[in-house]
């Protein structure tokens, strides 16, 4: 049970509704060709890094993003990707598809603030601003903090678990921003971290029956993809 097992959570590549700004959960857009270049510069920038197993929420955009990292990776061998419902972004409801600043001046006025920052000073805004929603969504679908938080620990207890069985190692994890916010902040609240970059990378190690947040927002691996493919 002492092994450790590093977990690289991967946000999924840039889709055509990240670029149109507009509100994405379950609801699912194709990548842009921005997205799938970065997405491919990033597993270039992961290739030399032997993975263990590899994971993914069910929705396109994350299982589309993790097929293009395996594929660059030829040090992993036969690597199977799984594809996991515990994994989907946050379920957002009546708002799902809606422009970002409307949902989120819904949510600020419900909060009787007048900007993020001041959302962030007043509350613990990972967990209000899923509240709020869940509130104003009057088609009562869209997941409250707890919901979401428990069933996405829940799949990454079952990931790690399953993997302390292969004697841990590094472990690929495709999802999403939202969700991932929710993890990092769930986890080491010191990062305080707004925003995810598509492609992105958070380093968690997982040993002992812990976790510890190591790194977030880790564009680096994209970076150094780009200058491998630039120089072929």
């Amino acid at each position: 049970m002492g092994c450790r097992i590093v977990l690289y959570l991967m946000r999924h590549g840039q889709t055509i509704l990240n670029k149109a700004n507009r509100t994405q959960g379950w609801c699912d857009g194709v990548l842009t060709e921005k997205g799938i270049e970065v997405a491919v510069n990033t597993g270039i920038g992961l290739s030399n890094i032997k993975f263990k197993s590899a994971y993914s929420s069910d929705l396109g955009r994350a299982i589309n993003t993790a097929r293009i990292v395996i594929k660059e990776n030829k040090v992993s061998g036969n690597l199977k990707l799984k594809e996991l419902n515990g994994l989907r972004e946050v379920y957002f409801g009546k708002y799902e598809g809606e422009i970002q600043d409307i949902m989120f001046g819904d949510i600020l006025n419900y909060l009787n603030v007048k900007s993020v920052e001041e959302a962030e000073a007043k509350y613990e805004f990972q967990r209000e601003y899923c509240n709020s929603c869940a509130v104003l969504d009057d088609t009562n679908e869209a997941e409250d903090y707890d919901t979401a938080i428990k069933r996405a620990m829940k799949t990454l207890d079952d990931i790690c678990r399953e993997n302390l069985k292969l004697d841990g190692g590094n472990v690929l994890i495709v999802a999403h921003g939202g969700i991932m916010r929710l993890i990092i902040d769930y986890l080491d609240k010191s990062f305080n971290i707004r925003d995810i970059d598509n492609s992105s990378i958070a380093k968690i190690i997982y040993e002992s029956g812990k976790y510890k947040v190591e790194s977030v927002n880790d564009t680096s691996y994209s970076k150094m993809g780009s200058k491998i493919r630039n120089s072929r």
